[in-house]
């Protein structure tokens, strides 16, 4: 092996007589690209693409292994995708890289809107965050369950799959048995913790007895699943415990949350620490000191997974979001590279995406599962143009990055004095720290590349035609739009500032300050919330005021129960369906008004020291009209399109600087 500055991450390892090349392994996660016609070609980009970049081991997301597995998974449970899974394996393996394909049912558990009307469970008992209703296993239908289990797990082995991953957590059908909450049975399969196990041990019994010792069998276990009632500490130590001292399984991993208030913990965001979970999993793998385990939980940095394994914390390093944002992660971090490697930004994004039915995507990571993901050099354009790129915010940066790659001239306009735009306030709040990550790779990527940079103040049109550019992209945001609700004349002598003007003024000024401040919140999205908490370490009291039904409605569902938790933690109050009412009160006393949207009295605010607004935004495209005059090509992206997302910003970038 070559050197390395990470000894231990690049060790190998042998689980179930197969050789590993190292101890990185992609995490199990749903890309979404759907199984409707077979392998979709990015599905298949996408995990190859994790093992071409160095994991030494890739598991898939669910593949179906009984009929009543939706057609959005790659089958397993009959003959009928049989060449789609040898593809997928034949790919991997290719990369001396071992495909595991994960084994899970939801059965009751659901985490988009609505309720699931088909769902069996281990009791008739609601599910703790959709409240779908399932109905009883019975005994027969689960030996029935047992043995089209092993017969799928059967058929990935034929196709060069090495081995499965059961996922017995996250409120999943498997955990839904282990879960004295869930499972409140009084037959051979619930009553006792060891009949609440008696499930997961039939599954993992049959497929090691059809495939045999040479097929890897892991198992994702609930660490502590957050809920009254659920698993957590010695429970979930003894569960492992006991399934290895009666079946013969080649690791265990532990996941956290469930279908529940807490599955915000299944995805740990920037409001936890960094290896969220290391601690617990520490603790868990004294349980089961003969059985590798897997560490999993915000791990970043090849650093952070060397030092994992120095101290014994672990014997793998799972990796998902981290794999998704950069697959090359591996390679990078074997050769030193590390300074190279895009990191995980913890926004959630990716859950978001798959979660609204669309194809994963990344905020970090405009390429994701295409072809040439790993380039680090994209095919040349046929005729090299000079590209002007006005604004330095991540939807410009990556415009220019990618068409620099592509081999054209490219100079970047940009009003601040650095680049960033928005994005840099933002990762200035409580919160959003690791959003820098962004535009710091955007702007070394572009520093290597030789793009220039203009800084510091307002382009014209006529600095941009000064430069006799071929084509423009116009990447120079948007803001926040006056309330109609509130008087126009407020506005027209800056007495109330959009939230965005107010905290950056705000930021230039440390230390304490005294009174309320107050936030109207017709904006909805994640800056709002973290410009909150800062306030809250500064203003004695924090008031957030919407006309809407509730808050974080534009905000992904695992980020949404965090803000709303963190805001009652830290006693910031939520006022909705309401509206500001001006009055002189304000000025003279310091005393804001508000009402219910739907009429009735007036309520007071007292000692207002504060108060800003955040509104949807209009695009600041004053240039386009311009540029267009003068005979230029010239593309929108980002906010300057329309407002919407940091995932907007990066993949629209990306496509103009692929289409110029």
């Amino acid at each position: 092996m070559d050197e390395t500055p990470y000894p231990r991450l690049f060790s190998p390892q042998v689980l179930a007589g197969q050789r590993l090349k190292n101890r990185i392994t992609h995490a199990s996660i749903s890309p979404r690209f759907g199984a409707h016609q077979g392998l979709h070609p990015r599905y298949l980009h996408y995990y190859v693409n994790r093992a071409k970049g160095g994991a030494a081991m890739v598991v898939t997301d669910p593949i179906g292994i009984t009929p009543q597995h939706g057609p959005e998974r790659l089958c397993a449970f009959n003959d009928s995708m049989l060449d789609d899974l040898r593809r997928l394996a034949d790919g991997v393996r290719a990369h001396d890289s071992v495909l595991i394909g994960q084994v899970q049912d939801t059965g009751r558990g659901r985490h988009v809107p609505g309720r699931t009307y088909q769902s069996m469970g281990a009791s008739p008992l609601p599910d703790d965050l959709s409240y779908s209703m399932p109905r009883a296993m019975g005994v027969e239908e689960i030996g029935r369950f047992v043995e089209h289990t092993a017969q799928s797990c059967l058929r990935m082995q034929a196709c060069g799959f090495g081995g499965i991953e059961v996922s017995a957590g996250h409120g999943h059908l498997f955990h839904q048995f282990l879960s004295p909450r869930s499972n409140q049975r009084d037959d051979a399969y619930g009553g006792d913790a060891t009949r609440r196990l008696r499930f997961l041990v039939e599954i993992c019994q049959a497929v090691r007895d059809l495939c045999g010792p040479g097929f890897i069998i892991g198992v994702k276990l609930p660490g502590d699943d957050g809920v009254t009632g659920g698993i957590a500490g010695p429970a979930a130590g003894h569960i492992a415990q006991s399934l290895v001292a009666a079946v013969s399984v080649d690791y265990l991993t532990y996941c956290q949350g469930s279908h529940h208030r807490s599955l915000e913990m299944h995805l740990p965001d920037d409001s936890y620490p960094r290896q969220t979970y290391m601690g617990l999993i520490r603790e868990l793998k004294a349980w089961t000191p003969t059985v590798p385990v897997m560490g999993l939980g915000r791990i970043t940095d090849p650093a952070e997974a060397e030092a994992i394994l120095a101290r014994g914390d672990a014997d793998m390093i799972g990796l998902g979001r981290s794999l998704i944002v950069d697959p090359a992660w591996p390679q990078k971090a074997q050769a030193g590279r590390a300074s190279d490697i895009r990191y995980c930004v913890s926004c959630n994004t990716c859950w978001k995406t798959i979660n609204n039915n669309r194809h994963m995507g990344c905020d970090n990571n405009p390429r994701l599962a295409q072809a040439d993901e790993l380039d680090e050099r994209l095919a040349p354009a046929a005729q090299v143009r000079k590209v002007a790129v006005v604004g330095a915010g991540i939807a410009g940066l990556q415009a220019a990055v990618t068409a620099a790659m592509r081999g054209h001239q490219v100079m970047v306009w940009g009003s601040s004095a650095e680049v960033g735009g928005k994005t840099r306030l933002m990762a200035q709040l409580p919160l959003a720290e690791s959003m820098s990550s962004i535009y710091d790779h955007q702007w070394i990527t572009a520093q290597r590349l030789g793009v220039g940079f203009q800084l510091g103040r307002m382009a014209t049109a006529g600095d941009v035609l000064a430069w006799q550019p071929d084509t423009v992209v116009l990447a120079t945001g948007a803001q926040m739009t006056w309330p109609q609700d509130l008087p126009a004349e407020l506005q027209n002598v800056g007495m109330v500032p959009d939230l965005r003007q107010a905290m950056a003024e705000l930021l230039t000024h440390r230390g304490p300050l005294s009174g309320t401040a107050v936030i109207y919140d017709l904006d909805q999205t994640e800056g709002t919330y973290a410009a909150a908490e800062y306030l809250r370490d500064r203003f004695d009291r924090v008031v957030v005021l919407s006309p809407r039904e509730t808050i974080a409605e534009e905000v992904v569902l695992v980020m949404r129960q965090r803000i709303h938790r963190r805001l009652a933690e830290r006693g910031i109050e939520v006022k909705t369906w309401v509206d500001p009412v001006w009055t002189e009160r304000f000025e003279n006393e310091a005393c804001l008004q508000y009402r219910s949207v739907f009429g009735g009295p007036l309520h007071d605010i007292h000692e207002v020291a504060f108060f800003a607004y955040a509104s949807p935004r209009r695009p600041h495209d004053e240039l386009h009209q311009g540029l267009l005059a003068a005979g230029l090509s010239v593309r929108l992206v980002g906010d300057c399109q329309i407002a919407r997302d940091t995932l907007s910003a990066t993949s629209e970038g990306h496509e103009a600087g692929m289409h110029v």
